[in-house]
Parts: C-alpha cells; structure tokens; sequence
C-alpha cells in the first residue's frame, strides 16, 4: 500500500534531501509503456537528456486503468527507486496524457505536494477528450469482461506493470463526461508548479486556440495526421474546426492547464516521437528530442 501523505497521523514525514536541479520523471500516458526493447515511450528523450547531464527516470504504470490506480503505482516507483537511488527532496515530472491525470491524482489525493517541485503536462485531457466517451470502453455486443481480458494480455506482452486492464475504468478518468468531478476532487496543490503544453495537428495553425502562452505560437508551421489518428481529430473538429483544435485525440483547450507554454505542431503520437522518429518532421520541423531539451532547460532556468 502507498503511505497516505495525506493523513498528518500517518507516517508521512520527509527526510530533507537533495535540492535542484531535482531529478526528472518521465511519465506515460495511456496504453503506455517505459520500453519495447530498443524503443521507448518517449522515444529517445532520456538517453537524450541524460547525455547533457540531467538525472532522468521513465515511470511504468498500468497500461490500462484509472488515473487512481495508475497515481498508486506511480507512487510506489518514486517511493521504492527515484528517491532511494537519488536522495533527492523533490522531483519533477512531465508528463503526457493520462500521466498528467496520474499526477495530478498523486500529488493532490496521495498527498505529493511536498514531493512534487513541478508538473508538466503534454497534451493531457485535464477538460476530458471526447474521444473516450465516444468509444466508453465497450463495443455492441462484447461483454467488459471479454476486451478486458484482450486488454491484459495485450498489455502484459509490453508493459511491464504485467497489470489486469479495466478499460471501463481508463475511459472513464479520460472522458469529458467525469472531467468536472475529477477537477473538483483534485485541486492543484499551492505548492507545485504546473505547465501544460498541448499538440495541433490535421494542419491547423492553431491562431484561435493557442495563444496567451508562454512560446509564442507559429501558425506557419503545420502538421499532417498520422493516419491512425485522423478519424479521431476529425472526429474532434466536428462542429467548428477552430475551436476544435487538438493533436488527434486531445483538444488544445482541455490540454491548457495551470501556466500554458504554448502549442507544439505535433500530433499525439509526434509529442514522444512515436513511432521511433529519428529525424525532425520533414514538414513542420517539429523535433521532440529538442521540445523537451527546451522544456527542461525552462524548468532548470526557474530554478527546478
């Protein structure tokens, strides 16, 4: 069981440790994993990182399940390894997708406000996409029990957690539906730093939907859909094409959360340079190996 820092009766107390630049977390989103043997997650960020002298960690929680759960499991990796290996009184994360959501539930419900320096969010649904309620987590005809049994053998043959899929439960801490509730039951803590960022694709510039950010928005630059994910950022843009803008599976405004740096020309998949992106993209220039150098080197910049 993860200790409830939350409880001031409970043994919760913090040993003071290293201060910054403190280590970074590199958090998965759904369906996630840390690494397919030579690829990761995010796809070369942390040897990438780690080359120009930063401490990085890849998190590895349960591929398909609530944000509840997976805040659990993200715990116990920064309790069992980040902390014994590093001595470090803080840490920070950066997550993308559904980690956002993990972490937000770690440091808010599990009581990590004094453990956590900053978050940062990479296209995460904080206002839900409509996309998991669009799909729910079921399909005509096939019992939960069934896809979910599909779902844990296809996630044990990857993901490391080797954990029992709820797909019900995954769609339902990524819908627009539970979005408000989840919001109110998990405040941002006084004492974390939160950063967003969010993804345009399907060749959106992004004018209407990203500005008032940290990094000034390039409308110029655009992004072509993977094609796996253009039926799902049509399906988003449904309605009025500018106040839809998103990266394939995420709109731009329920990725805005806490200080927005800005929009990336990424689809959800460009953002971890999946899949297996060696090379800028030859039309946008997006570069995901540079987009978390900068990222970092902002965070270093304020102190964390």
């Amino acid at each position: 069981m993860v200790r409830d820092r939350t409880n001031p009766d409970s043994d919760a107390s913090v040993d003071a440790g290293r201060g910054a630049p403190y280590p970074i977390v590199l958090v998965h989103g759904f369906a996630g994993f840390r690494d397919i043997g030579p690829v990761g997650y995010y796809f070369r960020v942390a040897d990438d990182l780690r080359g120009r002298g930063e401490t990085v960690f890849e998190s590895v929680t349960a591929p398909f399940d609530s944000s509840e759960v997976r805040a659990q499991m993200l715990a116990r990796y920064l309790d069992t390894v980040v902390f014994p290996q590093t001595g470090a009184a803080k840490v920070v994360l950066i997550a993308h997708s559904q980690g956002g959501l993990d972490a937000r539930w770690l440091i808010s419900r599990l009581g990590y406000g004094d453990r956590v320096a900053a978050l940062v969010t990479v296209s995460t649904p904080h206002r839900g996409t409509r996309v998991a309620d669009a799909v729910g987590g079921t399909v005509p005809g096939v019992s939960d029990g069934l896809l979910n049994a599909v779902a844990t053998l296809f996630g044990v043959s990857y993901n490391e957690a080797r954990a029992r899929a709820d797909l019900r439960a995954a769609f339902n801490s990524l819908s627009e539906q539970n979005a408000e509730s989840f919001n109110r039951s998990v405040p941002n803590d006084p004492r974390v730093t939160y950063w967003s960022y969010a993804g345009r694709t399907n060749r959106r510039s992004g004018r209407e939907q990203c500005g008032e950010a940290v990094i000034a928005n390039n409308p110029g630059a655009v992004d072509n859909t993977t094609l796996a994910l253009l039926p799902f950022a049509l399906f988003l843009e449904q309605g009025d094409s500018a106040l839809h803008v998103n990266d394939g599976l995420v709109e731009v405004r329920s990725a805005r959360w806490g200080r927005f740096m800005g929009c990336v020309p990424a689809d959800h998949f460009d953002e971890i340079g999946q899949v297996a992106h060696l090379i800028p993209n030859l039309e946008s220039g997006f570069d995901h190996r540079a987009f978390y150098r900068d990222m970092v080197r902002r965070l270093r910049a304020e102190g964390f």
